[in-house]
């Protein structure tokens, strides 16, 4: 039985200064049956059907653990209740205002993501309930970063030997060209900090960007010997 919108809590949870621990906080969320998305640096946005005092007992669990606490500074948003002048609109908001998808489809697919740990537009494009290019739009305007079509610009081949092949297949990301001083970089998901870190760890100054799975995917492959000697 799909559960009630108006009973699915959104909580913001702060990881202080620690963005090198962020992934590890949203894996021990989602293991603990909750859907946990990084919205941030050092933050999290986690919805859930708990309440308060039952998250903070989560996170005095994770403290007890690493040593480094995790706050809940603001009250929760009801998914389905409205917002003053929200600072970023979530994907699933942006999504159902833009006709992708209906609020039940929001809800099955946040319970599936609890439930598998998936990212919620992994789940949404696996279940064919949108495409891969109204993601990768919707997340180019959840995040303010540019959305750029792969395959129909192409990649640069100076910029292919900046990383590994093996590395930016992995995380989903791929070097295109040159802008300025910086390298734009197309992600599938800007929001994965691992894939943001593996990447600077061979480009110190990366400009994001947002492109589809299966483009990224393809372009490594276009890449052939080039890509095959990064």
């Amino acid at each position: 039985m799909i559960e009630s919108p108006k009973s699915l809590r959104v909580w913001k949870v702060d990881l202080g200064n620690r963005a090198d621990l962020v992934m590890m906080l949203r894996d021990f969320l989602r293991r603990s049956g909750m859907t946990a998305e990084v919205c941030g640096p050092v933050s999290l946005e986690v919805t859930t059907d708990l309440r308060r005092g039952d998250l903070l007992r989560y996170l005095q669990q994770w403290e007890e653990v690493t040593g480094i606490p995790a706050s809940v500074p603001a009250p929760p948003q009801l998914l389905g209740e409205s917002k003053d002048a929200p600072a970023r609109p979530r994907l699933g908001e942006l999504l159902v205002a833009r006709g992708f998808l209906t609020e039940e489809q929001l809800v099955f697919a946040l319970n599936e993501a609890r439930e598998t740990g998936e990212l919620l537009g992994v789940v949404l494009v696996n279940k064919q309930i949108i495409f891969e290019d109204e993601l990768a739009r919707t997340l180019s305007e959840q995040l303010s970063v540019p959305y750029i079509s792969v395959m129909r610009v192409g990649v640069s081949p100076s910029v292919l030997n900046l990383m590994p092949a093996s590395e930016g297949r992995r995380v989903a990301a791929i070097p295109t060209r040159i802008d300025g001083d910086e390298v734009l970089v197309a992600f599938a998901d800007p929001t994965d900090t691992e894939a943001l870190e593996v990447v600077h760890r061979y480009i110190d100054s990366v400009r994001v960007a947002v492109s589809e799975l299966s483009d990224i995917r393809m372009a490594w492959r276009a890449a052939g010997p080039v890509a095959a000697r990064a």
